[in-house]
């Protein structure tokens, strides 16, 4: 799912935005360049887990509505459904 993979996208983002953030804010001679990277990076953490989310939710609104899609199989050429490939 798409969606599970933007939010652990999001989540290193923020990770990795607290391990670059401590180096900046030393070699820079300020703590505010390190605190500003860290803000950033957790704001555009939490924009991938938020919109990681709402993929996710949009999916299973989508499957309630429609149902399950076929699927192509490429021994037969043909889209099948789940209930005929058992």
């Amino acid at each position: 799912m798409k969606g599970e993979h933007l939010k652990y996208l999001g989540g290193g983002i923020i990770v990795l935005g607290l391990i670059a953030s401590i180096p900046v804010a030393m070699n820079m001679g300020t703590l505010s360049a390190g605190i500003y990277l860290f803000i950033w990076s957790c704001l555009i953490g939490v924009f991938f887990i938020g919109f990681g989310e709402l993929l996710y939710s949009v999916q299973r609104i989508e499957l309630k509505i429609a149902g399950e899609r076929p699927h192509y199989d490429p021994l037969t050429g043909q889209y099948v459904d789940k209930a005929d490939r058992k």
